[in-house]
């Protein structure tokens, strides 16, 4: 899902920016300007994007139509090595945007200059709160941060919270808190139920760094706390799928653990130091389920009656499974056993291909060979594009 911040003023022409936290203007002949001071008021606009990358992203008010925007500028930075910003210490934090709410509201894209595309901030808080005024661009910041999180309501409400890490030490810094709870059972039958969160967006405004530039569209990448796996099964001879059939299949943690389906969330963003991206945790409640257990393939074909593709018997009431889970870091090996041709067999799929992160889709591949051994062939892992990787290791047990 993206989100672009607009402006409706007129576009303004934005020069060169110096020094990794500088916001000095060169000019054609040499020297230095300070950046003009024009009022840009900053608008929104919204696309979310599926976690399936076979469907196109769709504007976001076709899923819900309210999101919280979250905004700080810094506007203190002390440098850290000449010529790399990822060492730049961000200070003195000011609020910009507290929790507005933005909705939707249908046929008004551009009739103010804070609605761009339908999306509109000011005069839109709840009943008895704080009103909602317009936010303009400071030049002088040192750097902007925003996120958001989308869809939440009175059934699943989001704590926010300020914390300082490591207080009272050299490494102290101040980063901002989002909690809710996340279901996998309530999003299968309610997509409303689970609200998106939105990526940090961090820049310096410094371009020469690949920071967007101050006053132009800022755009937020939203997702699910999900993660989706599913798994495959080809054959090293294809000509044997058709009278092999598989049985019993159980794809789960080798020590046993609840693949984790629900618990709270909490993503973390920085608002000082040198961090300039959230992190994710899951608390996961003790339920879970034990296994994936059916197999993904989109379409099963029959000879005289009998399933034979994928492979033999498959159950044609079971196309399309992909599991919805939480994400999860260091689960350690997964093992799949299963039955092949009636022959028990099982393999193991190494730790460093189960790590899954949130928003991400996960396959994996599995190969049944001639002499029905199974290995694990392949992993696909999937954002925005699919990037298959190619198991390093193959463990077979006969």
């Amino acid at each position: 899902m993206t989100v672009r911040f607009r402006h409706i003023a007129q576009w303004v022409m934005m020069t060169v920016l110096l020094g990794s936290c500088d916001h000095d203007a060169a000019l054609e002949g040499g020297g230095v300007v300070p950046e003009p001071e024009i009022s840009i008021p900053i608008a929104f606009t919204a696309q979310q994007q599926e976690q399936d990358i076979t469907r196109a992203g769709s504007p976001l008010e076709s899923k819900v139509n309210f999101f919280k925007v979250y905004g700080f500028k810094n506007m203190t930075c002390n440098e850290g090595t000449a010529n790399n910003p990822t060492d730049d210490d961000y200070s003195d934090y000011q609020e910009v945007f507290p929790g507005y709410v933005v909705n939707w509201v249908a046929n008004t894209a551009g009739t103010s200059t804070t609605n761009s595309d339908g999306w509109e901030y000011v005069n839109q808080q709840p009943l008895g709160q704080e009103e909602q005024t317009i936010k303009y661009w400071d030049w002088n910041a040192k750097a902007y941060r925003f996120f958001a999180v989308a869809g939440a309501d009175g059934t699943n409400q989001v704590t926010a919270t300020t914390k300082t890490i490591n207080a009272g030490t050299a490494d102290e810094y101040e980063v901002y808190e989002l909690t809710y709870n996340a279901d996998a059972e309530k999003e299968a039958t309610d997509p409303t139920a689970v609200p998106y969160y939105s990526r940090l967006w961090f820049s310096s405004g410094n371009t020469s760094y690949g920071h967007r530039p101050f006053g132009q569209p800022v755009e937020l990448e939203f997702i699910k706390p999900f993660s989706k796996v599913r798994f495959i099964f080809t054959f090293e001879d294809p000509t044997l799928a058709k009278e092999t059939e598989l049985k019993e299949k159980r794809f789960h943690p080798t020590d046993n653990n609840t693949i984790k389906t629900s618990g709270k969330v909490t993503i973390t963003y920085p608002l000082t130091g040198t961090g300039v991206r959230e992190s994710f945790h899951a608390t996961a409640e003790a339920g879970g389920i034990s296994a994936f257990t059916q197999d993904y393939y989109a379409t099963v074909e029959k000879t005289n009656g009998t399933v034979t593709s994928p492979y033999f018997n498959a159950d044609e009431n079971a196309t399309g499974i992909v599991y919805t889970v939480l994400p999860a870091i260091g689960q350690g090996t997964y093992i799949l056993s299963l039955y092949v041709g009636g022959d028990p067999k099982s393999t193991i799929v190494p730790a460093e291909f189960m790590d899954w992160l949130p928003g991400y889709s996960y396959t994996y591949i599995f190969k049944v060979h001639v002499d029905k051994s199974v290995s694990i062939d392949a992993v696909q892992s999937a954002f925005t594009e699919w990037e298959e990787f190619t198991a390093k290791h193959t463990v077979y047990n006969w």
